[in-house]
């Protein structure tokens, strides 16, 4: 049996590298957040990490674009978009695997990718938390730019299906869940560059409160007038925290017009330090 150590979610926009300013004090709070988290991963020594993120039409296009997309074989790459290093990553196949087959079994229609190449939403966040690329991932892709978007409590089910299979698994190891993007912000839009602070402080209230039942009630249309046609991606949030549902620690929010983005990072679960 598998066991679940810790839960987390961060923004992943590319910027965060790519135009990182350290004399910026509110960029620096945020590279500080990471490193935070970097040391706390290490310190919990997983023997893997799901992570659930979105897809920016580098690995699909409107030919088959999928819902959620389970990445399965030996290792994935990054694309090196968005000026983040590509790199090759470890994939754990055997999870992977397992969780395709039993989410083909509870009804969710899953897609596959075998060694996928994965793009900023898993690499930037990546880069900054584990920069030795040695801990194998299960890439999850969600949908959340593309429309019909699915509602967010079909994110949730999949959070408590990842949870399942953890307990599952038929040795004892070590799962961190970690799910990117977001928060308020806009992409290729008249509006790219506006952050909405109400929006993304409301959000991370009912986070820190674990109140899963209302950020699921949220319909994906109202998120986006609100907040952006790039907010949708708290839905990968979302699934970590159905996954165990907990009070959640916020490590750091900051509005950051210059990377256009809402920028948070959170222990979802548990809530006190692990």
């Amino acid at each position: 049996m598998g066991v679940l150590v810790a839960g987390y979610g961060v923004s992943h926009t590319a910027m965060m590298i790519r135009k990182y300013r350290p004399e910026d004090p509110a960029q620096l709070r945020v590279h500080q957040a990471f490193g935070r988290l970097r040391d706390e991963i290490a310190r919990l020594a997983p023997d893997l990490i799901v992570v659930v993120g979105s897809e920016h039409l580098n690995s699909f296009g409107y030919d088959a674009f999928p819902q959620i997309c389970v990445g399965i074989g030996d290792a994935c790459t990054g694309w090196g978009d968005g000026g983040v290093a590509a790199a090759r990553l470890p994939l754990a196949g055997g999870f992977a695997a397992q969780l395709l087959e039993d989410g083909l079994e509870a009804g969710f229609d899953l897609a596959f990718s075998a060694n996928p190449r994965i793009d900023h939403a898993f690499m930037a966040p990546l880069t900054l938390i584990r920069p030795q690329m040695d801990i194998p991932v299960v890439p999850v892709f969600q949908n959340s730019s593309t429309e019909p978007l699915p509602p967010l409590w079909r994110s949730a089910e999949l959070g408590e299906l990842v949870r399942d299979v953890v307990h599952r698994r038929p040795s004892a190891e070590r799962v961190v869940l970690l799910g990117t993007g977001g928060l308020s912000h806009w992409v290729a839009t008249p509006k790219m560059g506006a952050v909405n602070t109400d929006f993304d402080r409301r959000f991370l209230g009912l986070v820190q409160a674990g109140d899963l039942d209302s950020l699921v009630t949220m319909k994906t249309a109202d998120v986006v007038a609100e907040a952006g046609n790039g907010a949708p991606e708290i839905r990968n949030w979302i699934t970590v925290m159905a996954a165990q549902r907990s009070l959640a620690h916020v490590f750091a929010y900051e509005s950051v017009p210059d990377w256009a983005t809402g920028i948070a990072l959170a222990r979802l679960f548990p809530r006190d330090q692990p």
